[in-house]
């Protein structure tokens, strides 16, 4: 059951889109994808909280050196020409020598040849060493967004983190693949340059020396100027990328209260708001790109002035004078190249610092240094004095909670918004720690257990089913890709949605949509619920699981539910109270608090919170029926 592998015809396939016939024999003609990326997975998805460049490249080291050494003979093909021209004019016209000259330029064709065989070299090995590298860096973002805490994402938005996984990567990678090597073929040239100039005439040279303050004065206001503005741009497009990702999400809302208009200005000021840090940051090249050229012309004008001085005296030849400017274009190409290969690299460093900031991140639920293995479980639940606040909030969700849920019991947490009943259920599954006390399962504190191992044996079914994209028969098997057809229908049987899933007009080969969207919330429910039975957990979790249904599917999930719960410890979150009647024991709970606890003909005799409760709720049944 697991999900159908291919490209896009697959994915057309699957959503009944036709495929071109055409487009089928093209893929069907293309060789067969047999390189690999040859990257160490576990080592990239292992967590790096010295996450740096340094610790990016290393295990790329060989080819990175390989990419240097290609990139050094680039440089040194380009300063042999001017060499080349020299001893051409003074050897073979001056001297008059057709042999002499019919062979430099022999020789320099044939250097011409071995660059161009070196650029084809560096860019092959530049390219796949910037895609495997790229490739190890998808991998350990991607694995420190799955590591990371629910704290995490409730107080970062979504916007936000796909704009590390997009426009940062992708501003690394056009650095890496393109402007790396750029950047590393000027700095050899510039270096190879100056000293080439010096040992061809050094007078001659001091008139380029006299220009490099100026030169490295200008770069360093650059610098200083632009790297703010492209600081703030990338901040300014993660705001626009947050927009846009809650404006797509929340469009029926939009739409239903007639605030288009409204939420587009919103947009457009935010666009504007980006467009103005990326102009601040174009200024600043308009000015200094044209400036380096004018530093280029007027150069190579004083070194003419002053090389035809010394050739009229004899002291310096022909040739050298024109290799010698041909040298001061090769001087300051590098740094107009360098001064390109700046916004590139301005962009990574800033996505590469916002990436180092979350692969720096320490999750909030840790895995032990030497955690426990997880067998089957008994199920037995112990909160000892568990407090939890959130971050950012002053008021506890959770404070001195002391609960004890034995084994195969099923306990209904109840009270008003806020009571603090999901943050229960939160620790019970260590999607958070408690900032005080401890939880236990079977005896053993949770932070001790191996993580994973212990979610294996856990049945979650959340407040919102979320489901991935894809057919009902793989919604279900998502914590099971490897279970069987029968197995898949036995765990929707279990709960009362075969029959759902039945008069779907696909039936489990329906599709589920983007989040579910193709289904009702009911079938969602239904579906989630599905999901979490086939995983057979020895703990369920439910938190507001028959909240959204209507009286006949309520009935049909609670039937399966109570079937469910002999056989397995249960926590439910309750707002109908229906629901929690039928539980062993019902807690509940006031500002994170146990205020009353014992079954529902005990708590009703009592008189008390519950009682309270349970009255409101007839009366609203009454009222609405």
């Amino acid at each position: 059951m697991s999900p159908r592998a291919g490209g896009r015809p697959a994915a057309a396939a699957d959503a009944g889109l036709p495929v071109p016939p055409e487009l089928l024999r093209r893929i069907e003609a293309l060789p067969p994808a047999t390189d690999a990326p040859d990257v160490d997975v576990a080592a990239a998805e292992a967590p790096d909280p010295a996450f740096g460049l340094r610790s990016l490249v290393r295990p790329f080291r060989p080819a990175l050196l390989a990419g240097a050494l290609l990139v050094a003979g680039d440089a040194l093909a380009q300063l042999a020409l001017p060499q080349l021209v020299r001893h051409g004019l003074d050897t073979g016209v001056a001297g008059g020598d057709l042999r002499a000259l019919l062979l430099l330029s022999a020789v320099a064709a044939a250097v011409v040849a071995a660059g161009w065989l070196v650029v084809v070299g560096q860019t092959r090995v530049a390219g796949r060493t910037g895609e495997r590298l790229l490739f190890s860096l998808r991998l350990k973002t991607f694995a420190q967004l799955q590591r990371l805490g629910l704290d995490f994402y409730e107080r970062e938005q979504a916007g936000r983190i796909m704009t590390r996984m997009t426009t940062d990567v992708d501003a690394l990678s056009t650095f890496l693949q393109t402007g790396l090597a750029q950047a590393l073929v000027s700095l050899f040239s510039l270096a190879g340059v100056f000293a080439a100039m010096l040992l061809l005439d050094a007078e001659l040279a001091l008139v380029v020396v006299a220009v490099v303050p100026v030169l490295v004065a200008a770069t360093l206001l650059f610098r200083a100027r632009s790297r703010p503005a492209y600081t703030e741009s990338r901040e300014r497009v993660s705001a626009v990328n947050v927009h846009f990702q809650e404006s797509v999400a929340g469009v029926r809302v939009t739409q239903a209260f007639d605030r288009a208009a409204q939420d587009a200005a919103a947009f457009h000021r935010e666009g504007l708001a980006y467009r103005d840090a990326r102009l601040r940051a174009q200024r600043c090249i308009a000015t200094y790109f044209p400036f380096v050229q004018f530093l280029n012309e007027a150069t190579a004008a004083l070194v003419l002035v002053a090389g035809a001085h010394l050739v009229r005296e004899g002291r310096v030849s022909l040739g050298v004078l024109v290799a010698f400017l041909l040298y001061v274009d090769l001087f300051f190409a590098p740094v107009q190249q360098l001064s390109q290969v700046f916004d590139q690299y301005q962009q990574a460093a800033v996505g590469l610092r916002r990436l180092g900031d979350l692969l720096r991140t320490p999750t909030s639920v840790p895995v032990p240094a030497h955690p426990r293995p997880v067998g089957r479980l008994r199920g037995e639940l112990r909160f000892e004095g568990a407090g939890f606040s959130y971050p950012g909030s002053s008021t506890p969700a959770l404070s001195g909670l002391d609960l004890h849920v034995r084994a195969g019991e099923t306990v209904a947490l109840v009270g008003e918004t806020g009571a603090g009943k999901s943050t229960v259920v939160k620790l019970a599954a260590r999607f958070h720690d408690p900032t005080a006390g401890r939880v236990l399962v079977d005896g053993t504190d949770l932070r001790e257990l191996d993580l994973e191992g212990f979610r294996q044996r856990l049945g979650v079914v959340p407040q919102e089913a979320h489901l991935f994209d894809g057919t009902v028969a793989q919604a279900i098997a998502y914590a099971r890709p490897d279970a069987t057809e029968e197995q898949v229908r036995a765990a929707a049987r279990a709960v009362g949605a075969d029959e759902v899933i039945a008069a779907l007009p696909g039936g489990y080969a329906s599709r589920v949509g983007e989040r579910g969207r193709n289904l009702s919330t009911g079938q969602r429910q239904l579906v989630a619920l599905a999901r979490a039975q086939l995983v057979d957990p020895d703990v369920l979790l439910l938190d507001e699981a028959t909240a959204a249904l209507d009286p006949a599917a309520e009935a049909a999930i609670a039937a399966a539910s109570d079937a469910l719960a002999s056989r397995r410890t249960t926590l439910v979150v309750a707002h109908r109270l229906s629901t929690a009647a039928r539980a062993d024991r019902i807690v509940v709970l006031d500002h994170g608090r146990p205020v009353e606890q014992g079954t529902h003909e005990q708590l009703l005799a009592r008189g008390g919170r519950y009682a309270q409760l349970w009255a409101s709720f007839v009366a609203g049944r009454a009222a609405a029926a």
